[in-house]
């Protein structure tokens, strides 16, 4: 295996410009940068990663930790994450949890092992962010909060997104909505169902509780949940999904039972259900300022990263109702 001698040797340059090349390539002229890659490449080396940490004790690697990638937000997030990382010079390692805190845990740890220098993670469970306050790993809390714990975040104001779409409904003349819903455990559920709640109270409306789906955040529950309020012969006029996943449950259910969207059922979802952009009728949705959510929270990662002692963040952002074409006025 070639070391930094041998590079030196055949660069015709010192090692300590080899060193510089690999450690401060910055202090280095582009003529001699070129020429020592090139022989790095010629050679086959590759510097190691592991010793260069170490020395610098920096990795210049961001774990992500994030609840389900089948889910279009989060499979957006990340993109524009790694976008802003590559940019920057971080490297970014990618964990799914599926919702399980166990899971969440082993990763949470697996990556304080690894020595990255932040994580970014849209927890499950309570417990892995208090693990990571104790630890003193920086990281940012993305998407989903426990607020009495006080750590830095950036999302979406959930509960405004909420109230703006059930008041949209509303406003069309509807009364009985039925919710798909998560188990109630996770903040950005909470605060969506805070929202359509004190949107139905404020206009005197009844909700009722049969009509309230616990789906898990999971396609395959709200499919089964449709499926059940069908064969209970429960009629709402409106259906209000917390996730695109679960949307796209109801509206295969709907469509396998011969339903028509918006007539039999309107809906409406928070963020854009997969082939949104193809789908007809356009469902209605709230979006998420996704761009920003991803962009704000690697930025906010890397300047505590840089700077320890940074101010703590608090960043909740406006999301923005899109009208589609599925929902009717009564």
């Amino acid at each position: 295996m070639p070391t930094i001698f041998d590079i030196a040797k055949k660069a015709k340059v010192s090692v300590m410009t080899v060193s510089r090349v690999l450690n401060n390539p910055e202090v280095v002229s582009k003529k001699t940068y070129d020429a020592v890659h090139k022989t790095m490449d010629d050679v086959g080396y590759q510097p190691s990663h592991i010793a260069r940490s170490l020395a610098k004790k920096s990795t210049n690697t961001i774990g992500v930790i994030m609840p389900d990638i089948k889910n279009t937000f989060f499979n957006n997030l990340f993109r524009l994450i790694e976008d802003y990382a590559s940019s920057h010079n971080f490297h970014l390692l990618l964990c799914n949890t599926d919702e399980e805190p166990e899971k969440e845990m082993k990763y949470v740890k697996l990556f304080q092992s690894q020595r990255v220098d932040g994580i970014l993670i849209s927890p499950c469970s309570k417990r892995s962010i208090e693990y990571l306050i104790k630890s003193g790993i920086k990281f940012i809390s993305v998407d989903r909060v426990f607020e009495e714990l006080k750590t830095d975040f950036v999302s979406t104001d959930h509960y405004r997104g909420a109230f703006e779409a059930t008041e949209y409904l509303i406003k069309l003349g509807h009364k009985n909505i039925a919710v798909l819903r998560g188990n109630g455990l996770l903040d950005p559920d909470n605060k969506r169902f805070a929202g359509f709640s004190d949107a139905m109270a404020k206009h005197k409306i009844r909700i009722d509780p049969k009509l309230i789906l616990n789906c898990g955040f999971d396609e395959s529950f709200a499919f089964e949940s449709i499926n059940k309020l069908f064969q209970q012969n429960l009629k709402p006029t409106a259906i209000f999904g917390f996730n695109s996943l679960m949307m796209a449950g109801a509206i295969q259910s709907i469509i396998l039972k011969k339903k028509k969207i918006p007539n039999d059922f309107s809906l409406i979802c928070f963020d854009k259900i997969p082939g949104f952009d193809i789908f007809q009728p356009r469902i209605t949705c709230i979006n998420q300022p996704v761009e920003q959510i991803g962009t704000e929270s690697i930025k906010a990662l890397i300047e505590k990263i840089k700077k320890p002692n940074s101010r703590r963040t608090k960043i909740l952002l406006k999301p923005k109702l899109g009208v589609g074409d599925s929902c009717r006025k009564m």
